[in-house]
Parts: structure tokens; sequence; C-alpha cells
């Protein structure tokens, strides 16, 4: 292997380095959200109390783990429900790659708007004893910003050919 072909891109380091620090993120609330688990459940069966608020960072904890798994899920491959992907050659495919690529990023992009909305909506209007709650569904607009951010560096980077992805 050639030197040259050992030299990612710029953007392909930065889709590389986005998604170890979202599987780390994803694995530190995954890990979080069951030592919380277990905690509880000791804390309620041998001292018949918990730990305030703990189903509740318990619940966003799993909105977190899911949305950012969706966001490495995107790096790894993106799911899709293309008949006609098996109908078309593979040049087509990679024809065909960076506008559904483009389309992607801009429907995040939107959904990324709507939840920043939404947020903010949230945060001024809960009282401050629940701020923290608030605090927990900015992974909302973070996720639609992450899932725009690697859509649009697969459009910089272009297609993944069948012989690389595998």
């Amino acid at each position: 292997m050639s030197n040259h072909s050992r030299k990612r891109s710029l953007p392909s380091r930065i889709e590389q380095t986005l998604t170890r620090a979202e599987t780390l993120a994803a694995s530190a609330c995954l890990v979080t959200m069951l030592v919380l688990s277990l905690i509880e459940i000791g804390a309620r069966n041998f001292f018949h109390s918990g730990i305030p608020g703990a189903s509740t960072l318990i619940q966003y904890l799993v909105l977190w783990v899911s949305f950012l798994g969706a966001v490495v899920a995107v790096r790894e491959r993106h799911i899709k429900i293309d008949i006609a992907a098996h109908l078309l050659s593979e040049t087509w495919r990679n024809r065909l790659e960076r506008p559904i690529f483009i389309f992607c990023t801009l429907v995040c992009c939107t959904l990324f708007w709507y939840a920043v909305r939404f947020w903010h909506d949230e945060w001024i209007s809960v009282s401050s004893d629940e701020k923290w709650i608030a605090a927990m569904g900015i992974i909302f607009p973070v996720s639609f910003c992450l899932l725009s951010l690697h859509f649009a560096l697969r459009v910089i980077i272009g297609p993944r050919s069948t012989r690389r992805s595998s």
C-alpha cells in the first residue's frame, strides 16, 4: 500500500474523530445508565428509598444512548430502504449517493432548527428546580446537528465503494 493511499482527507479525519467521540459519549451514557439503575435497585431493595430524580435521569440517558447510537450508525452504514438500489448498477448508486446525502443533510438541518426551537421553548418555560431535566433534552438538537454534519461530510468525502465498506 502506498503512502498516498494511507493518507486520509481532512473531512475523513473529522468524520472519524467525531465518530470516536460520539461512540465514547454513547458508551459513557450507557455505563452511567446501567450503574445508576443498579444503585437505584439496590437502594430500593435494601434501604426502601431511591435516589431522587434517578428514574428521570435514566429515561433521558436512554434517549442519549439511542440518539448517539443513531448518529454513530450513520457513519457505519446509513440505513436504507432502497428497492432501486438492487436494480441499479454500482456506477449509478455512486452517482446518486451525493444527491441523497445532500437531501439527508437538508432534512437533518431542518430537524435541527426545530429541535433547537423546541428545546429553547422548554428551557425558558420550565421552573428553575427542573432546569436539569430541560438540560438533558439538549440531545435532540445536538443529535440532529451531528447527523447534519455527518451527512455533509459524506457529500464532501464521496461515495464509499462496496468493496471498501464490506
